[in-house]
């Protein structure tokens, strides 16, 4: 019930309850919360809810004040170490990273561009439901009200309070399941597609094999959640998060990342690939995140097996750089010739550079460390193949343009000479 206390009006344990049940309003919430851990533990609605009226993100909700965005940082009140783990992943910066490419004037920006009576308008209308929706939005500042940033649960939301981050993209409001954050189609939400295509490529591979035969039959709600014994074959988080015998829980996911394999060139984490100028993860050796990974593998795979097939994928990779090296020397050339305009993706050989790396690339290179072998081959390098030859036939087309008057110049010409032509006569019959 809700508690009056002088002018100041408070929440009981059960107010929400109370009034959500009786008025029969979001029965779905109400029925998920009370199946959930935190009804176990007597963690109730107002612990997560209630907030300070100096809080950026309070508003007045029958008497008290509340928050209707639950922050990273409010989750971190009680799990401390989650919240400083997941503040430190690449996970948290996802917001920031849409945000580079939207002011870069990048690929979001332009998607997000249109003239309208000779006027320039450009928002994150094209986004909002696309890249952000994975990323985040930046909220700082604003409120519930702005549909530009709510509702939005991407991995790297900036919180009201400024904290990065939104737990309920992996444990989805109000049952905040362990098991479904343990299960692939969690990850599944946002991993997928042309240019980070890790659902397909785990779907393809040995491990989800396994997993899409018999993982209704693991031991999803097990605590110590062991290999052999709750589960045969790794998910997402058990590479990424779950602990070994020699490794602890984490939730930051760059901790075993030993390659950063999303930009053009493919470097090792030691604190030099991120574009922020931060250290990846914590800023350990790429050799030491490696470690940890192959900690995962050792409890199915013998030490032979786990050292060849990284020697293999890091191989892999390496030719991808070279490969994308010699592809990028196409345009720039171009560039450097002054055939290209400053403008991005206004041109057709812009768009096949970027799927170069972004797409056939990304796929090649994610594909040789998941086990996919489809996505290295036919989705990878056989469309790098591909690519490179239709980039060097545009180079040849572009320098031929370039070379000789085009059709509009000709035609401009040939208009000329038929008006002088008429003036002459006309001239000459006057005279």
């Amino acid at each position: 019930m809700i508690i009056q206390t002088g002018a100041a009006v408070e929440y009981g344990p059960d107010s929400c309850l109370d009034c959500h049940g009786s008025m029969d309003v979001f029965p779905v919430i109400v029925d998920d919360w009370e199946s959930s851990k935190h009804a176990e533990e007597g963690i109730s609605c107002g612990d997560c809810h209630i907030a300070d009226p100096d809080d950026p993100d309070a508003r007045v909700h029958f008497g008290p004040h509340i928050s209707p965005v639950v922050s990273a940082s409010d989750c971190g009140s009680c799990h401390a170490k989650e919240f400083e783990e997941n503040t430190r992943s690449l996970h948290s910066l996802g917001a920031l990273y849409y945000e580079v490419d939207f002011d870069n004037k990048a690929l979001p920006y332009l998607e997000s561009k249109i003239t309208v009576d000779g006027e320039t308008i450009v928002n994150h209308d094209a986004t909002v439901n696309g890249c952000q929706a994975c990323h985040g939005t930046n909220m700082t500042g604003k409120s519930t009200d702005d549909p530009k940033v709510w509702p939005n649960n991407g991995i790297g939301r900036i919180n009201p309070d400024g904290s990065p981050g939104s737990c309920a993209a992996c444990h989805t409001r109000h049952l905040f399941s362990v098991e479904e954050a343990r299960k692939p189609e969690s990850c599944e939400q946002c991993h997928l597609g042309p240019d980070h295509p890790q659902t397909e490529i785990y779907s393809e591979s040995k491990h989800g094999s396994i997993y899409n035969t018999e993982g209704d039959q693991w031991n999803w709600s097990s605590e110590e959640w062991i290999a052999g014994e709750d589960y045969r074959a790794p998910t997402c988080t058990v590479c990424h998060m779950s602990g070994t015998d020699e490794l602890e829980t984490t939730h930051d996911v760059s901790s075993r990342l030993s390659w950063e394999l999303e930009p053009p060139v493919s470097r090792h984490t030691d604190n030099t690939a991120n574009i922020f100028g931060t250290p990846i993860s914590d800023g350990s050796t790429w050799q030491e995140k490696r470690d940890r990974m192959y900690s995962v593998c050792a409890q199915c795979h013998s030490g032979d097996w786990i050292t060849n097939y990284y020697e293999n994928a890091d191989n892999t990779v390496e030719l991808y750089n070279k490969k994308y090296a010699g592809a990028k020397l196409i345009v720039d050339e171009l560039r450097e010739e002054g055939l290209l305009t400053e403008q991005n993706f206004d041109e057709p050989i812009e768009f096949k550079i970027y799927e170069f790396w972004h797409h056939e690339g990304r796929r090649a290179r994610m594909g040789a460390f998941m086990m996919g072998p489809d996505y290295v081959q036919w989705h990878g390098f056989y469309e790098l193949l591909k690519d490179e030859a239709e980039l060097e036939e545009m180079a040849e087309q572009i320098r031929k343009s370039s070379d000789s008057p085009g059709l509009p110049g000709f035609e401009v010409l040939l208009s000329a000479i038929c008006i002088l032509g008429v003036v002459f006569v006309y001239l000459k019959k006057r005279v």
